[in-house]
Formats: structure tokens, sequence, C-alpha cells
């Protein structure tokens, strides 16, 4: 029984020392016995390996990147991002070479070029920041330069910087403020080759002015087209039209027939912003006011007094946004040429029997006081078609009045229009009142030509205190109703 314990034990023993020779070999193969400085690499955390030296490696990959180098046109290219270099002591003796680093790391993630990450902030709730890569810093400064070119014109902008501006003799601008109202941060950093990185001013230029890159679009000029025409058939603004082709400096230049322009539509990354004091003339609609003549036969009528219109001199504070109007303050109004009514008679007398006809209301009157500022016309705008003249500088509170007779179907406070008012004239038309500060008349009411409906204000989606007048035909605002020029009403 001894014996038997005996060989067991030894057997045991044997199988253990065999073990510590077994594992003692691959130690000494895997470990020294003296410890050695290298740099581990960890890719996202995990070890990739180590190396002797961490600048031969940073320069084998740079040696090895020629077609990043080429393409970017930077002398430096690194490594990818979630890559740690860090100095350690070890006892391992496996410690790879740099080519061997590079291969692992080459097909797991893309390196990267040293630049700049660009964060332009939103004005809008819910909306993402825009992030931008480039090159470096320059390449966005100028870009930003090229886009407040595209709204201001350069001369006026260094006037401005080198406090040279010409002083207002009559009319004119003085500029007192110009500025890119987003918050925008830049940070140094370095971009993954994976990612979108502007290399140049022109290519980020054009992505800030249109929201994309795209090919440009073009339109080939016809017989008797316009600028204006041109602009209005594809959904352009005639300023956004002259901001897209800077060869032209307004609506009124000359097309030549076969001629190629561009006509893709802009959308801001960034909005610029122009503040400006300045003196402007505009004119005041003339009034025609109806007189009844019983000595006249129904439906005929007589220019007794033709109108005129009045011009009046405004001194105004006027926001600019990305060239739009945001905002006008009318600080004085002085008239030039008061206007003068149009008097019109309009015969009463009908025959014997045949019953009493209904009056005629006669023509528009304007809905707001005279001293106003059309701050943006009907027509396009980014896009989209803006269903009413935009009427500003009669300031808060100023009375807004009933362009034609007729009867109430909208008095309310709701969306975007904010405080609005729709009346049906009962001739096919209807007109909109909107962003008021308050409503005088409620649905049902009948109201009177040139009657106070309400005050002007900013409610509803208003960047600034004006009056959104819209003109419909055959229906109501944004329902069934046809959008037409308000303007027609007056010529």
């Amino acid at each position: 029984m001894m014996k038997v314990i005996k060989t067991g034990l030894i057997y045991v023993f044997a199988c253990i020392v065999s073990f510590l020779i077994v594992m003692f070999v691959n130690f000494a193969d895997r470990y020294e016995l003296s410890p050695k400085q290298v740099y581990k690499v960890y890719l996202d955390g995990k070890v990739v390996g180590n190396v002797k030296d961490k600048q031969k490696l940073e320069d084998y990959i740079n040696e090895e990147q020629k077609e990043i180098k080429e393409k970017y046109g930077v002398d430096k290219v690194y490594v990818p991002t979630g890559v740690d270099i860090q100095k350690c002591v070890t006892y391992e003796k496996n410690v790879l070479t740099a080519k061997q680093i590079n291969n692992i790391i080459t097909k797991e993630k893309p390196f990267t070029v040293e630049g700049y990450k660009i964060t332009i902030k939103s004005n809008t709730e819910g909306e993402d920041d825009i992030i931008l890569n480039v090159l470096n810093k320059d390449i966005f400064d100028k870009a930003i330069k090229s886009v407040v070119n595209a709204f201001v014109p350069k001369e006026d902008v260094l006037n401005y910087e080198n406090d040279t501006q010409p002083e207002i003799k009559e009319t004119g601008d003085l500029i007192e403020d110009i500025y890119v109202d987003q918050n925008i941060t830049i940070k140094h950093s370095y971009i993954s080759t994976d990612e979108d990185i502007f290399t140049d001013e022109k290519t980020l230029t054009k992505y800030l002015m249109f929201g994309e890159l795209k090919e440009d679009q073009y339109y080939t000029v016809q017989e008797g087209d316009t600028i204006d025409s041109i602009a209005y058939n594809n959904k352009l603004a005639t300023e956004e039209f002259l901001i897209v082709n800077p060869e032209f400096t307004s609506a009124n230049n000359l097309l030549s027939v076969g001629q190629q322009v561009k006509v893709g539509l802009i959308n801001p990354i960034v909005d610029v912003v122009v503040e400006t004091h300045s003196v402007v003339d505009q004119e005041s609609q003339y009034n025609t006011v109806t007189e009844e003549d019983p000595t006249m036969m129904y439906g005929t009528e007589k220019v007794i007094t033709e109108g005129q219109n009045g011009l009046n001199r405004l001194t105004m504070k006027i926001k600019k946004v990305n060239g739009e109007i945001n905002n006008a303050v009318t600080l004085n109004s002085e008239t030039l040429t008061p206007s003068i009514d149009k008097v019109v008679k309009v015969g009463t007398k009908v025959y014997s029997g045949g019953g009493t006809p209904a009056i005629m209301t006669g023509s528009w009157v304007w809905p707001t006081i005279s001293k106003y500022y059309i701050s943006s016309y009907f027509g396009y705008r980014w896009g989209k078609i803006h269903e009413a003249l935009d009427i500003a500088g009669s300031g808060e509170g100023s009375p807004i009045f009933a362009a034609g007779s007729g009867t109430v179907v909208t008095s309310q406070n709701k969306g975007s229009l904010g405080n609005h008012v729709t009346i049906d004239h009962g001739n096919g038309y209807y007109t909109l009142y909107a962003h008021m500060s308050s409503r005088l008349v409620s649905v049902g009411q009948t109201v009177q030509k040139a009657q106070q409906i309400g005050t002007m204000g900013h409610t509803g989606f208003a960047t600034g205190t004006h009056l959104h007048f819209g003109l419909y035909k055959n229906g109501l605002p944004y329902r069934n109703g046809i959008p037409m020029d308000p303007m027609i009403l007056y010529r």
C-alpha cells in the first residue's frame, strides 16, 4: 500500500515539474527577464500591440499615406481617431514593427488630417447645429466674407469697416452694423478622412449660400425675357436672382437671347444681418372718393379730379437679414408732395318703376396711414410664394383700415398669421390683414371702405411690426382662394 502511494506521489510531482517547465518555457519565449520601455498602441480602448518607437510609427504612417496627402494638399497624415499611444515598461518580448501596426490600423479605421471643426449653432429650436470641417481657418473666414459680399456690396463693407461711408445728402443708407446672427465656434481638431472636408473657399462659399453642394442650375434666355420674369418663373425673388448672378447690377440690365443665367435657389446656412440708418422716398397711394349724383344715370361715372400719389421722405432704422427686410422702424416722416384724392361722381338715377339698385362701392383705399414703407412685395421668397404685401413703418398700434366695403368672414388670433381679419368684398375678392396687434371687428360684421378694423402689430410669425396685406380671388386665403398681387387694386 505504501509503495502505491509513493509511486502516485512521484507521478504527481513529475506532472507538476513538467507543467512548470512548460510554463517557464512559454514565459521565457514571451517575456524577458529584464524590463524594457515600449509604446503600447490602443485602438478604441483595445490593445493593438507594442511598438518600440512612437515617432517612427507616426513617420511611417505619414510616409505611406501619399494618396491622402495629395488629395487634401497636406504635408502630414495622422493616426485615426481612437488611436492612443502610451509609453509603458514591460517584460513582453513581442514588439511589432511600424509597418505591422500600420497594416492593422489601416484595416480598422481611416486616418486623419489636421484641421478645424466649425459649429454653427441653429437659431431655430429643434433644428440641429451644423458642423463643418475645414483644413484651415482662413478658408472659413474668406468664405464668410464672400457670403457677406453676396448681400452687401464689397465697397459698402469696406467703407463701413474703414469708417469712410459718405454722408446722406438727400436719400441713402448708412450701415450701422454688419454681423452673422449665429453663434459660431471654431475648434482645432484631427479630422477623419471619411468625413466631408472643405479644402477651398469657393466650395465652402457655395455650401454656405445654397445649403448643399450640387451642380449649378442654368436657364437659357429666350426672346422677351426679363430678369424679373426669369426670376419669377424659376421661383426666385429678383434680389435672389441678382445674388446668384453677380454680373448683373439691377433688374433693368439687358439680357441677350441665348445667354445662360443661374437660377438655383439660395438657402443660406448663416444669416447675414445688416442694420442701416436709411432715408428713403416712398410714394403714398391716393384714395378714390365717390360722390353720388342723382342727375346721372346709374352705371355711369365721371372723374371730377384725377388722383395723384404723394411722396413722403422717411428716416428709418432698417434691419435686413440675407438681403430681405426683417424690420423697419420710422423715426421721422416728411411730406414732400401730398397725395391728391381721385374724385369720381357715380350716377344713381334710374328709370321710374325700375327699382333702386345698390350703390357702387368705388375704388380701394390704402390699408394703413400714409407714413408707411413696403418692406416686401408679392412674389417669391426662398422658393415659396409670398402671398402678400408687407407694409411697415407706420408703427406699433397705428390704425389698419378696410381696403374696401364688405363682410368680415374671419377675425381670430391663430397660427403664423397671429391676429388677422379677412373681409369678403362680395365681388369675388377677399382681403387679408395679418399680424395685427388688436382686432376691432368680428365675424359677420359689415364694414365700410376706410373703416378702421384693427391696429398694426407683430403677432404670430412676424419678425417685426408690419401689416401682412393679402388679396385673394374667388375664395378664402390659404384655402381655395387664388393669391393675387394687392398692388393691382391701386393701378
